[in-house]
């Protein structure tokens, strides 16, 4: 039997998936890629915005346009939070909660033998909301990426007015010192030469056992091999001094941090209830920044959200304009249902929205082409991935500071950790050439 998965939104969901795809492996099914016919699709959705929403529902038609006739899991935030509303989707066949993804084996298994497509769809859902502990497999295989994604935490104990995260993924809890070192060895010696830390509130991992995250990035760079680690988006509240200095000391961990700032304003960061101001954002960036030789630094926000004037976007274009920002993802502000946000009467026109995310989207191109200057005809380390670019037909990979590489080379290169000696600014890549 073939299973295909597509996977849309966080780096939490990429990891999901692998996991998915490690049981189903296990239990006999062939993986085959999200674009080739198979018995069953298995789409692990996104419901961060509208557009996330709405790519989660396209997947299913484009499944069922590859095979009428497959059998189609519905999974991910989208299909926790909306569990009816994804099931009236045509041509769906389980609904399938986050708490549940460890299922899918099973639910296959028994399913597949002598199943035949119906109109009914049937959910299959835990309340995430209940206490629960932790679970993780060790994975092997991640969508052929040369990045081995490892989920350490997941849930989030915020409440910033305009997130679902709270209600798709429940509370924080935290995996397992022991088992995330072992889940890492695994990787590595499945030959990832890339650990990408992962989690719905990466940085409060730990704090519901008594521990810190800081002191974890500090156990897994003591690993010996050839890889290095790199952390997903980090709420600025989270980093401490500790974990500055470890990615200033260590060779291990990338000169890299995703840090969501999401507005400028004090009075906008209040109304979305996130739990810093503008001068602890910033005080984190300097200490980040003055700190780690060569940092990446990229950001989240959000323009357009309720109440927000003219004066409270000023104050967040001049704090990108400041801060030694690297990349940005900007995104305009859409209600989403159960939130508090979604009642807020005070809605930023769209015509408006648009123009300051172009006002954003424009600077944040500035700031990384400048970024990118600094580092011509200097040398780094770039880990090759194993696709190449699609239209280019040259290799692509990463800096450990999160400048994206293009270079000519052979398929040996592949997922390798290679000197770059950077050359040229082509569009959103450096080119590049191999140290000879």
């Amino acid at each position: 039997m073939k299973v295909a998965c597509i996977t849309l939104g966080c780096r939490t969901n990429q990891h999901d998936t692998a996991e998915m795809q490690t049981l189903l492996e296990q239990e006999g099914f062939v993986m085959v890629g999200q674009r080739e016919k198979a018995d069953a699709y298995v789409i692990n959705t996104c419901t961060v915005t509208q557009k996330s929403d709405t790519s989660s529902r396209q997947a299913v038609k484009k499944s069922l346009n590859l095979n009428p006739n497959a059998l189609v899991v519905f999974t991910g935030c989208y299909a926790q939070l909306n569990p009816q509303e994804a099931a009236g989707l045509a041509g769906l066949d389980f609904v399938l909660g986050n708490a549940d993804k460890l299922e899918i084996a099973k639910l296959l298994k028994s399913k597949l033998g002598n199943w035949q497509k119906s109109d009914t769809t049937e959910i299959v859902m835990s309340d995430i909301h209940k206490k629960r502990i932790f679970r993780t497999i060790p994975v092997k295989n991640f969508q052929g990426m040369t990045k081995a994604f490892i989920k350490v935490q997941t849930g989030c104990d915020e409440k910033c007015s305009f997130c679902t995260v709270v209600r798709a993924r429940g509370k924080s809890v935290s995996d397992d010192r022991e088992n995330i070192l072992k889940n890492i060895d695994e990787a590595i010696y499945s030959g990832f030469k890339e650990i990408t830390l992962t989690g719905i509130n990466l940085g409060t991992w730990g704090m519901d056992k008594g521990e810190n995250f800081s002191s974890l990035v500090y156990d897994i760079a003591q690993i010996p091999g050839d890889f290095r680690v790199r952390l997903s988006s980090i709420n600025p509240m989270e980093i401490d001094n500790d974990l500055i200095r470890l990615i200033a000391g260590s060779e291990k961990i990338c000169s890299h941090l995703h840090i969501p700032l999401q507005s400028g304003d004090d009075e906008v960061l209040k109304r979305m209830r996130r739990n810093y101001n503008r001068d602890q954002y910033l005080d984190v960036v300097h200490r980040a920044a003055s700190a780690i030789p060569n940092l990446g630094l990229g950001a989240d926000v959000i323009v357009g959200f309720p109440g927000e004037t003219e004066a409270a976007f000023e104050n967040t274009r001049k704090i990108i304009e400041d801060l030694p920002f690297s990349y940005l993802h900007v995104f305009s502000y859409s209600p989403r249902r159960g939130t508090e946000a979604n009642d807020y009467k005070d809605d930023v026109p769209g015509n408006i929205k648009k123009e300051r995310n172009k006002i954003l989207s424009e600077l944040a191109k500035e700031k990384g082409l400048k970024f990118k200057n600094r580092f011509l005809n200097k040398t780094t380390t770039v880990l090759i991935e194993n696709q190449r670019d699609k239209k280019t037909g040259k290799l692509k990979g990463h800096t450990d500071n999160y400048i994206p590489i293009s270079i000519d080379g052979p398929d040996p290169y592949k997922n390798s950790l290679i000197p770059i000696t950077l050359q040229k600014v082509s569009g959103d890549y450096v080119e590049g050439c191999v140290l000879s």
